[in-house]
Order: structure tokens, then C-alpha cells, then sequence
């Protein structure tokens, strides 16, 4: 099974257990874990530095001349979220 398959399998179950809080919030944690195994590109802006598209982190640093490095080598952002960059 794919992750996005389980991602939404979770969220198809969730909707049937609104009225229950704790199994409710079970499920919101495991649909937010498995987003974070769905690579995602990272935001790139012109003059800007990449960003981590869960938590904004910084992905890049400034060369000092008005340009980022970005970094390309990395896999994971630190929050956990898988990173495509292609």
C-alpha cells in the first residue's frame, strides 16, 4: 500500500469516528505523519531561500552575494517531512 493510499484509507475512517475525540485525534496524528513520507518540493522563490513546505524552515543559505545555496543533498527536513527537488 502507498502512502497516499493509507492517507486516504485513514481519512475515509476518520470521518466515521467524529464523535470520538481520542480515537479522532489517533487518527489526525497518523494522517499527519503519513503526509510527512509523501515527498514534496520545497518552496523556491526567486532571491529567496528554499523552504521546508510543512514548516518553513530554511533550506538554503546566503552566499552573501545576494544568492542561496540550496540544499539539494538533503532527503528530510529536520520536522520530518520527505523532500523532492526535482
Amino acid at each position: 500500500m502507498e502512502y497516499i493510499d493509507a492517507r486516504a484509507l485513514l481519512n475515509g475512517v476518520k470521518n466515521k469516528f467524529l464523535d470520538n475525540e481520542e480515537i479522532l485525534e489517533a487518527l489526525t496524528m497518523g494522517i499527519k505523519a503519513l503526509d510527512k513520507q509523501i515527498p514534496k518540493k520545497p518552496i523556491i522563490e526567486s532571491w529567496s531561500p528554499a523552504l521546508c513546505p510543512t514548516c518553513r524552515k530554511e533550506l538554503s543559505e546566503l552566499l552573501g552575494d545576494g544568492y542561496y545555496k540550496h540544499y539539494y543533498y538533503m532527503d528530510i527536513c529536520g520536522c520530518g517531512q520527505r523532500l523532492k527537488w526535482e
